[in-house]
């Protein structure tokens, strides 16, 4: 709840419309914007905060979903439960863009909002995936290498784990299929 409540506080502090919040054109048709690589979008008349949602959270999100964390969950997973509530890196998508629009002047965040994004842009940095507890937290160590390829055909670079590529400090590595 309280991760729902930083993103809505963000999402007021951002100077544009945010794509976030209205994905869709505000011209006659509704249609979304193309997805185009970010030069061409430009030169195409997109505008910038549409381009950065797309080639900043988008894309991360993307990458990150597709090619690391729903692999590597499925791999966790086998045939039991997973927790609900998990964090970590895969959340770096909504963090980057947000700290983007701030770091460009196109957001502008209140003190604790600002604290609070910074909190976990240094948890995304400095730890794998983490499960709070009401009494216990318990915090994965990043891994030790991860390897990755790029997606063909994306317009924004995106990318995915190569086979056998993610290895933990203690030697496991889950079986990734695609």
């Amino acid at each position: 709840m309280m991760t729902s409540q930083l993103r809505g506080a963000l999402s007021a502090g951002v100077t544009h419309t945010d794509p976030e919040l209205s994905p869709v054109r505000t011209n006659k048709t509704k249609e979304p914007w193309p997805e185009l690589a970010p030069l061409q979008a430009l030169d195409s008349g997109i505008p910038l905060a549409v381009v950065l949602h797309q080639g900043v959270r988008t894309a991360l999100h993307r990458s990150l979903a597709h090619g690391y964390y729903l692999p590597v969950r499925a791999a966790l997973a086998g045939d039991g439960p997973v927790p609900v509530c998990w964090y970590g890196q895969q959340d770096v998508s909504w963090i980057a863009y947000y700290d983007v629009l701030h770091r460009l002047g196109l957001a502008r965040y209140g003190p604790d909002e600002a604290e609070h994004l910074n909190a976990w842009a240094v948890l995304a940095r400095s730890c794998g995936w983490w499960w709070p507890g009401e009494d216990v937290c318990v915090v994965v160590d990043r891994p030790q290498a991860i390897r990755t390829e790029p997606v063909s055909g994306t317009v924004h670079d995106q990318i995915r784990l190569q086979p056998r590529g993610l290895r933990y400090r203690d030697g496991w590595q889950p079986l990734l299929s695609r």
